[in-house]
This record gives structure tokens, C-alpha cells and sequence, in this order.
């Protein structure tokens, strides 16, 4: 049986509730494959900007910085739907300590029996910073983060010791089972050499949030699996994924020049790093050396940068930061993904710059069937990325245990994607 490109959709997590749950139960009628929370204490849109006459949707949320708990989201969810599976889109280890991950994320596993993903990030400047929270050393805590996760799921209730930079085990207990013997899969969200290192090393899935070139999309791809073979993994049951923005319209120039006349439209460029916009020949607000929304501090941005940002706004610019067209061009975007190695994307909707949000969501729902429909190429035996060849080491292994095939809500095997 041919395996399909899976697509799911990201919800905001942000009250009001009723809103939400709108949202999800008409996720659930699309027929997503997979609901993503993201973690956030704030937004990245600045609160001079949430004004009803610049953001429609100011009229139905109130705040665009009134998050709702991901975990506990996950929860009511888990035991709401039961088809999709559900992730963190994306969490960190520098608000949350690496046990309380491992333990939220058996407990949401359990909910869900067995659909859960535990997407993870290096973080975000906004979340951290001004909570008093350490925004340094990211990637060399996340590693550490995602070893004691991956000890203390394999610990099977014994006591284990762990000694770190930033933390340190002493006979410490984890006695919480994986649901039917398998741990939950873990994402990480890389973009740059070394996160793409250490998703090679850690992770079960790719989960990057940035536009790509089909080409630039496989050369990742490769950098994960060499640095798996170089870990002894295998990449037999590894899903590569893609999490990004889609405006739908009657082309892409349509699409683009439409985005390009929205006040947030600024802030969604203001969000790319400086460098981007100086591969357009523009100059970022923040400076040819900001690093993107990473760094991003809305409570810090002016409303003359955001100006400044939205005088210098291209279509090419904007489309850096998402899929852009109407049916066929995005179609035809994603399936040179799917040929580069794309098994599961996971797609965050910009809405309709004129406004029209009933046939937004209808265009939404076309597009999802379609992509639905993309069959995902054979998959070799687990080829190393310049021979061809299987990679050394034999199935995956993290922390001693191999890896299976990809589940379903009862452990039943489904197959695997590349």
C-alpha cells in the first residue's frame, strides 16, 4: 500500500477557549492527520498593532498573548479526538525541566494511547527573557535535555544518575511506563548545522519551520542522516516534516501582492533574520544581524519599525516565510518537498487578506484534500545520503532500545516515510 503525505495543521492555544475548540473541531472535519500546539507565555504580534481596524481578528480575540497551557490543551484534546495525533509545536527545555517533559509527555501518550509527538525547539527570546529565564547556551541544553529524556524513559522504574552542566540526577526515580513499551517520538525543530547534528543523533522526526528550496530541503536531510549513521541510527522509521504558513489565492502573485497590503504582514517579515532581507537588497529594522524570530521581543518593537519594515515589504520578501498561490503552485511546491524527502507537513494558515473567510476556508479545505492525495516516493533501505548504501550500525537505537515502525493509536504497525 502506497504511503500519502501526512498534513496537519498548528492551533493557536489562545483563549477564548470557544474559539479554539471551534477551531479544532473544524480541524478535525478537514481531515488533518495531526493538530500541533505550539508553547508560548506571548505572541509575537506587537499589542500597538492589535487594533480591530488594522487585525480583523482583534474583534474575536481579545489578545493576541493570551495562551493556554499546551500540556493541558494536549489533554482535553487527547481525550476529544481520537484519530489525529497531536503534538507540541514546539516546546523547550529552558522554561521546562527536562523530567517534567518526560513526564508530560508519557502522560499524554497515555491519554492519546500512543498518538503523541514531542516536538522540540532551543527556544525563543520572547518566552524566556523577560520572565527572567536564561536565553543563553540553547543547543547545548536542549542536547542535555534530550539525553535525560531519553534516560529516564529507558529507565524502566530503576534509579539512574546523571551528571551535566545544567542538571544533575542522584539516584532519581522515573517509574511512569511507556504506553505499550514505546516511547513516544520526539521532533526537533533545526534549522542550522548544529540542531541538524543533533536531530541526526536524538531525534525520530524533522520538524524546521522556514521555506525551502527542494534542493536545500534534501541537503538537510543528508546532514541529519550522515549524522545518524555517524551515531549508529538508522533513518528506517524517521519522518522528516515541515511546519510554514500557506496563503491561498487565484495565483501566487494574487497571494503575494494581497499579503504584502497587511499591517502583520511587517511583523510575520520583521521575523525573518536580517541576512534574508539582505539577500533582497533591504535592510532589516532591527539590523543586518538580528537573527529572526528567535530573538524576536514584540513588547521591544516600535511602530516606526514595523513602518520601516512594511515600506521595504516585497512579495519575494513575504515569500521567503511561506507557501504562497493558488491550488496547483502550492500543490506543486509541496510535492517537489514530498520528492525531496517530506513525509508530514504541518501547515499554518496566514487567512484571507481580503477577508473572504468563507471561501479561505473552503480554498484551505481543497488544498488539504490534494495534498492528502500526494503518494510519497519508494523508500530505500535506509540509504546513507552520498552512496546509496544502507547506513551503518543497524535499526536505530537511543539509549539501547531499537526503533519500530511508525504506530497507530493501538501500536499497530502503518509503515514508515522518507
Amino acid at each position: 500500500m502506497k504511503q500519502r503525505l501526512a498534513v496537519g495543521v498548528t492551533a493557536m492555544c489562545i483563549t477564548p477557549l470557544r474559539l479554539e475548540r471551534a477551531m479544532l473541531r473544524l480541524s478535525q472535519v478537514l481531515g488533518v492527520d495531526s493538530l500541533f500546539i505550539p508553547d508560548h507565555y506571548c505572541g509575537f504580534m506587537p499589542r500597538a498593532l492589535w487594533r480591530p481596524e488594522v487585525i480583523p481578528a482583534a474583534r474575536q480575540i481579545p489578545s493576541p498573548h493570551a495562551f493556554l497551557d499546551p500540556f493541558v490543551m494536549l489533554g482535553m484534546i487527547a481525550a476529544t479526538y481520537r484519530r489525529v495525533r497531536i503534538a507540541t509545536g514546539v516546546t523547550e527545555a529552558l522554561r521546562r525541566h527536562p523530567v517534567s517533559l518526560a513526564q508530560a509527555a508519557l502522560t499524554i501518550d497515555h491519554i492519546s494511547k500512543g498518538r503523541f509527538i514531542l516536538g522540540i525547539g532551543n527556544g525563543e527570546r520572547e518566552n524566556t527573557e523577560p520572565y527572567g529565564v536564561p536565553f543563553t547556551k540553547r543547543v547545548a541544553r536542549l542536547e542535555e535535555a534530550l539525553a535525560i529524556i531519553r534516560l529516564l524513559w529507558e529507565s524502566r522504574g530503576e534509579p539512574v544518575d546523571f551528571d551535566g552542566t545544567f542538571w544533575s540526577l542522584r539516584k532519581a526515580l522515573f517509574a511512569t511506563p511507556l504506553y505499550n513499551g514505546k516511547a513516544p517520538p520526539i521532533w526537533l525543530a533545526a534549522n542550522a548545522p548544529r540542531m541538524l547534528q543533533l536531530t541526526g543523533r536524538y531525534a525520530d522526526g524533522w520538524l524546521p519551520n522556514r521555506r525551502f528550496s527542494a534542493q536545500e530541503y534534501r541537503s538537510s536531510l543528508d546532514q541529519i542522516t550522515m549524522a545518524a549513521a555517524a551515531a549508529g541510527r538508522s533513518m528506517a522509521a524517521f519522518e522528516p516534516a515541515l511546519m510554514i504558513g500557506v496563503t491561498l489565492d487565484r495565483d501566487r502573485r494574487t497571494a503575494l501582492a494581497n499579503l504584502v497590503k497587511m499591517p502583520s504582514s511587517a511583523v510575520l517579515a520583521m521575523q525573518l533574520p536580517g541576512a534574508v532581507w539582505a539577500t533582497h537588497g533591504l535592510r532589516h529594522p532591527m539590523g543586518e544581524r538580528f537573527e529572526g524570530f528567535a530573538d524576536f521581543l514584540p513588547e521591544q518593537v516600535t511602530l516606526g519599525q514595523v513602518d520601516a519594515a512594511h515600506r521595504q515589504l516585497t512579495p519575494e520578501l513575504l515569500e521567503e516565510g511561506c507557501l504562497a498561490g493558488n491550488l496547483d503552485e502550492v500543490t506543486a511546491a509541496v510535492r517537489a518537498l514530498v520528492d525531496a524527502g517530506l513525509c508530514h507537513l504541518v501547515l499554518w494558515n496566514f487567512g484571507p487578506p481580503s477577508g473572504a473567510v468563507a471561501a479561505a476556508l473552503v480554498r484551505l479545505a481543497q488544498l488539504l484534500r490534494r495534498l492528502k492525495r500526494i503518494a510519497l516516493p519508494p523508500r530505500d533501505s535506509d540509504p546513507s545520503p552520498s552512496t546509496g548504501e544502507p547506513a551503518p550500525g543497524g535499526p536505530a537505537r537511543l539509549g539501547g532500545r531499537a526503533i519500530g515502525p511508525l504506530r497507530d493509536n493501538r501500536g499497530k504497525e502503518k509503515g514508515t516515510c522518507r
